[in-house]
């Protein structure tokens, strides 16, 4: 009897869920869990994952199954027949309540409502999330695309108004479900700590009596006016010698050098924001034709 007992364990250990069942349950560790089968019929049978007899002690009363003291091998799919007809199922896992919240962050590249979130999970859970708005509605659930161990979801506040001042956080709600274990945790943000723009585009170096004049664009994906959502820019400039020089502009798209630059980049940050992490990434660089002779 061994033997079958521990093959039936590891195909139930094996057979990860690939998304949230239709019906769940969750229960506390070692305690009693109630799952009914949702029909008129009085008299049914169960089965645990597809098994005729369960690895969990239970107690079955006409529509009800009770199991004693929940584990893990207990947890697993429940279904209830009459005959060979399926009624009912229900996927049973354990709570698990020292989830924290798995290294959740999130990243916005404007004022627009849109962001997306990234966190760190088994390779067998699957999760899902969803936003409360800024008006306190509840979004719908969004699935999280996998990547190896790094969960991402992308979402969208359509009450957010990038010309209002916030007054209180963003929460987001996670929910992930292995073949045994239901986790949940929740964080809280304000989009103006979450920003970091794409970087500028369209950076563009000429030589002109002898001067290096750069001008650029910010993001394609920034809010206007410009007036109103202003960017703070960082231009890092490489001179011939190897010698890495920045200087940092505000309220213009141009600027003049008159030293010999070899090559240029630039990146902009929401200036009302202090983090390093709020920097956009660097743009390429912009090699600066140094051949052409230079006036003065």
């Amino acid at each position: 009897m061994m033997v079958p007992v521990l093959l039936a364990l590891c195909i139930a250990l094996t057979d990860a869920l690939t998304a949230f069942p239709p019906k769940f349950l969750v229960g506390n560790r070692d305690q009693d869990v109630v799952v009914k089968c949702n029909t008129s019929r009085q008299e049914v049978t169960w089965t645990q994952n597809g098994e005729p007899e369960p690895m969990a002690e239970l107690v079955t009363e006409g529509q009800t199954l009770t199991i004693r003291g929940l584990d893990q091998p207990a947890t697993g799919n429940y279904s209830c027949w009459a005959g060979g007809v399926l009624l009912d199922s229900t996927y049973v896992v354990v709570g698990d309540s020292g989830e924290k919240g798995r290294n959740a962050s999130c990243q916005a590249d404007s004022y627009r409502g849109s962001f997306r979130c990234s966190w760190i999970g088994s390779h067998s859970t699957v999760f899902r999330a969803r936003l409360t708005h800024s008006d306190g509605s509840v979004g719908d659930w969004v699935p999280a695309a996998r990547h190896g161990r790094r969960f991402s979801a992308n979402f969208t506040d359509p009450s957010f108004c990038p010309f209002a001042e916030e007054l209180r956080p963003l929460q987001l709600h996670f929910e992930g479900i292995s073949y045994t274990s239901f986790y949940n945790f929740s964080i809280y943000f304000f989009v103006r700590d979450i920003v970091r723009p794409d970087p500028p585009q369209e950076l563009t170096a000429h030589l002109r009596e002898g001067q290096l004049h750069l001008a650029w664009a910010p993001p394609a994906s920034w809010p206007l006016p410009k007036s109103y959502f202003a960017l703070l820019y960082w231009l890092q400039y490489e001179l011939p010698n190897g010698t890495q020089v920045d200087t940092f502009v505000e309220g213009t798209e141009k600027m003049s050098l008159q030293e010999r630059v070899r090559r240029v980049r630039i990146s902009c940050q929401d200036p009302y924001t202090y983090t390093n992490t709020s920097w956009s990434p660097w743009s390429r660089w912009r090699e600066v034709d140094t051949a052409r002779p230079w006036r003065g």
